[in-house]
């Protein structure tokens, strides 16, 4: 909505995790929609989302320059699943349109999901997200295609 993510690059959770030039761009803003109401956004979520249309989360991020501000690969999206559940869905229904939504819509039939033979990109968070999206930044581990990143 022509708003920034300084709460989000100012989340210790996330300042860790990113370079200064990431963090900068999260506290920038694009500004395009300066007179925006996200009641209107909010309200079209719900409405989507009554409507059966599947709800997909994934920010746009381009290069980590302030003025394209406000989001930051990977970071962001905790943000938008935060936005979802403001805007009305269920925790589950925002991490699915952050997993298995988009896995079955773009036929990524080897993901989105937790099942033998498939491609194991998983997130370990402490607390459970369907009680506080925010617990998907308590991020313990990471596994990218069965490898333990962290």
């Amino acid at each position: 909505m022509g708003g920034d993510a300084a709460h989000l690059a100012n989340d210790p959770r996330v300042a860790g995790r990113l370079s200064r030039p990431w963090l900068d761009t999260l506290r920038g803003s694009f500004s395009s929609y300066p007179r925006a109401r996200s009641s209107t956004s909010w309200n079209s979520v719900t409405t989507l989302d009554s409507a059966g249309v599947d709800l997909l989360a994934g920010t746009d991020a381009s290069v980590p320059v302030p003025s394209h501000g406000g989001v930051a690969h990977g970071a962001s999206v905790h943000d938008e699943l935060a936005l979802l559940v403001r805007a009305g869905l269920s925790p589950q229904a925002a991490l699915a349109a952050a997993t298995s939504v988009p896995a079955r819509r773009f036929g990524l039939g080897d993901r989105g999901r937790i099942a033998p033979g498939l491609r194991a990109d998983l997130l370990l968070v402490d607390g459970d997200p369907l009680d506080a999206i925010s617990h998907t930044l308590d991020i313990r581990a990471i596994w990218r295609r069965g490898v333990r990143q962290s």
